[in-house]
């Protein structure tokens, strides 16, 4: 896989895992800001960005590379890990097989209730297929994840590099997810977070890992959705830096009702 680095290897690491339709620069800003004191890494999947010359094999092939990247990369062989939406899946799939190379966890806009799959959503792939390159097709994607005009170029090239193939079975993949056997003897301090607008299923499920858990919390962060990085980056970047550092989680982020 094609791997982003910015940092010292020799200072602590930050694993970044993008979601779907997306590559590492969706942590353009974690970059920029956290570099001077982290090791930061960001893989493009199988199948996107400049990893798009490989196939998407599954959604535990590319859980075995994250593993070997983080044992080959991350300093001392553990890192902190930030998985948004198809990376949260990524994340939650490798706490269940290998948590001890996880410091702290993040896990952003996924959920671990399984889907399934309706021949609706078959057809609509299907149907969307032959526009996945067009400018229109993209930009309404680009609108609906509130991408900024100043981003929008580079999102626009990030998503036709993409894989149709690999953009169909991930998606198919994780939202197959179901916890991991074993999370109840996870001990990382893991963060579930979505939007309150978020689709329910995801803080369902939320809810259900952090009662497995023993050191996970959940937070809502008010009146923003899926995209919700994308709308508050600044947010996002405070709420990693205080996780990953035992600090007070940013006063924005409430506690998430109980269901």
């Amino acid at each position: 896989m094609n791997i982003r680095e910015k940092g010292s290897p020799k200072s602590p690491t930050i694993l970044f895992l993008h979601g779907n339709a997306a590559t590492s620069n969706t942590w353009n800003l974690h970059f920029e800001r956290l570099s001077q004191d982290y090791h930061c890494l960001a893989p493009d999947y199988p199948g996107f960005g400049k990893s798009n010359h490989l196939k998407w094999v599954s959604l535990d092939d590319t859980t075995d590379r994250v593993i070997q990247l983080i044992r080959e990369r991350a300093l001392n062989g553990r890192a902190h890990l930030v998985g948004l939406s198809l990376g949260g899946s990524i994340g939650i799939n490798l706490l269940g097989i290998a948590p001890e190379l996880v410091d702290h966890a993040i896990i952003d806009g996924t959920g671990a209730i399984p889907f399934r799959s309706t021949p609706l959503l078959t057809a609509g792939f299907f149907l969307i297929r032959p526009f996945m390159k067009a400018d229109f097709f993209i930009r309404s994607i680009a609108d609906r994840l509130n991408i900024s005009e100043n981003d929008y170029t580079q999102f626009r090239d990030d998503f036709r590099r993409m894989s149709p193939s690999a953009f169909r079975r991930s998606f198919y993949q994780g939202m197959e997810l179901r916890p991991p056997t074993g999370m109840e003897r996870v001990t990382c301090r893991t963060l579930f977070v979505a939007g309150s607008e978020e689709f329910s299923r995801f803080h369902k499920s939320n809810r259900m890992m952090c009662q497995i858990m023993p050191n996970a919390e959940c937070r809502v962060v008010p009146g923003l959705g899926h995209s919700w990085l994308f709308q508050n980056p600044d947010l996002h970047l405070r709420m990693v830096y205080a996780w990953i550092t035992d600090q007070e989680l940013p006063t924005e982020l409430t506690p998430l009702p109980q269901g």
